[in-house]
């Protein structure tokens, strides 16, 4: 492309999306997409303990940060896991609306600062979140589709963690 059409292209996605750029790159959303289908087609609230499951085996410590437990019948975690899984889905299906998409993530960050999450904190979440994706969707989960959703965790980390501040 050249210089010419690159500083226009940057000038319109300026001009629809702010400051803000897309987070990922039209085959990573859609990557991300087709495979958060899959996962919303099963029992999200399932998921989400599954997700809490292993991120207790990664961080022990983790376990006293809940108040509710780490019990999988407690009414709390559930509830939790459920709404964990409930915002990767708003997140997934804001991937394309930068603005927004930062937005909620920085008040998401916000509302867990009373908590003192640290960068390893967000790290293990998100290593517990890439696990379950990778042990549901076996074969789907392809190296295309685990880059994607890394990227997807990085950023949603990063500015979250900017939201915390």
């Amino acid at each position: 492309m050249s210089r010419l059409l690159r500083r226009i292209s940057k000038s319109l996605v300026s001009l629809i999306w702010g400051d803000e750029e897309p987070v990922l790159d039209d085959n990573q959303i859609q990557l991300i997409r087709n495979s958060w289908e899959k996962v919303e087609k099963g029992d999200l609230q399932e998921t989400g303990l599954v997700v809490f499951k292993r991120l207790f085996e990664i961080a022990p410590y983790l376990r006293d940060r809940f108040p509710f437990g780490h019990n999988p019948e407690s009414k709390g975690l559930r509830t939790h896991a459920l709404g964990v899984m409930e915002t990767v889905g708003v997140a997934v299906k804001n991937l394309d609306n930068p603005v927004i998409l930062k937005n909620k993530l920085l008040e998401l960050g916000q509302f867990h600062k009373p908590f003192g999450l640290t960068d390893t904190d967000y790290q293990n979440v998100g290593a517990a979140i890439l696990w379950t994706l990778a042990a549901g969707l076996g074969e789907d989960f392809t190296p295309e589709t685990k880059d994607a959703w890394g990227a997807a965790y990085g950023y949603i980390q990063k500015t979250m963690e900017e939201g915390s501040q």
